[in-house]
C-alpha cells in the first residue's frame, strides 16, 4: 500500500519546477514561456490563416484556429511588443502585394526587412545572435508560405 500511495505522488509532481506563485505550471504552458515558442505559435498561427484563406477546406480552417488559440494563450503568458506586431502585420501585407501586383521586388525586400524587424522586435528577451537568427529564419518562412499559398491561389482547381 506504501508503494501505491509512493508512486500516485512521483505522478502527480510536474516535469518542469518552473513556480508562480506556490504553484507549478504545467509543461505545456512552461513550454510557452520562452519566447521562441511565442514567436513559433505565432508563425504558424500567420501560415496556417494564409493556407486556409486559399485552400477553402475545414481541415485548414480548423488547424488555423487552434492555432491562434495556442498564440493568443502565449501571448497571455508573456505579453508582445505591439510595434513588432505591427511591423509583421505590415510585412505580410508587403508580401501579398510583392505577388500581386507588379512591384519589381522593391515590395519583397520591404516585406522581408520588416517581418525581420517585426519578430526581431518580438524576440526581444532573447540574446542578440539568437534574436538576428530567428528573425531572419522567421522572415524566410513568411516569404515561403505566402509565395506557396500564392502558388495555391493560380494552380488549377
Amino acid at each position: 500500500m506504501a508503494g501505491n500511495a509512493a508512486s500516485a505522488t512521483l505522478c502527480t509532481r510536474p516535469i518542469v519546477r518552473l513556480h508562480r506563485g506556490k504553484e507549478p505550471i504545467p509543461l505545456a504552458v512552461a513550454l510557452l514561456y520562452h519566447p521562441l515558442a511565442t514567436y513559433a505559435s505565432l508563425l504558424l498561427a500567420v501560415v496556417c490563416a494564409l493556407y486556409a484563406v486559399q485552400a477553402r477546406g475545414p481541415v485548414p480552417a480548423v488547424t488555423c484556429a487552434v492555432a491562434t488559440l495556442l498564440a493568443l494563450l502565449a501571448f497571455l503568458q508573456t505579453p508582445p511588443s505591439l510595434s513588432g506586431l505591427t511591423w509583421f502585420a505590415v510585412a505580410v501585407v508587403l508580401l501579398h502585394a510583392e505577388f500581386l501586383w507588379p512591384t519589381f521586388g522593391l515590395a519583397a525586400v520591404l516585406g522581408v526587412g520588416s517581418a525581420a524587424w517585426g519578430s526581431f522586435l518580438l524576440l526581444a528577451p532573447l540574446e542578440t545572435p539568437a534574436r538576428v537568427a530567428a528573425a531572419v529564419v522567421g522572415a524566410l518562412l513568411v516569404l515561403a508560405a505566402i509565395a506557396r499559398t500564392m502558388r495555391l491561389r493560380t494552380l488549377p482547381r
